[in-house]
């Protein structure tokens, strides 16, 4: 392969990853905080609480497979795409028509 769709695809494997790091952080964080609320209700009304690995841990599991779905998604588009254009722009240009 040409050095430069080797370093495309590193790109785009460096943003798959940003991509996920960003999209799991966030879900987690929302589920921790639903969690948090979910636990303080809980304790409010007297109800038995959830343990974490109950009440957590299907929502990282679900927050990991998301972005794994999403930023595997936008990696894949991406190559695919960059692929096709370098394709595109190897092929010749179609001759100039004569000067009048």
């Amino acid at each position: 392969m040409k050095r430069s769709i080797v370093v495309l695809f590193s790109l785009w494997l460096a943003f798959g990853f940003v991509a996920w790091n960003v999209l799991f952080d966030r879900r987690v964080a929302v589920a921790g905080a639903a969690f948090t609320r979910e636990q303080t209700l809980n304790h409010q009304q007297g109800r038995p609480l959830v343990s974490i690995d109950d009440g957590f841990r299907p929502s990282v599991r679900a927050a990991a497979a998301g972005a794994a779905l999403w930023a595997g998604s936008l990696t894949a588009l991406g190559m695919i795409l960059s692929l096709a254009a370098a394709r595109a722009f190897r092929r010749p240009l179609p001759p100039a028509p004569p000067a009048r």
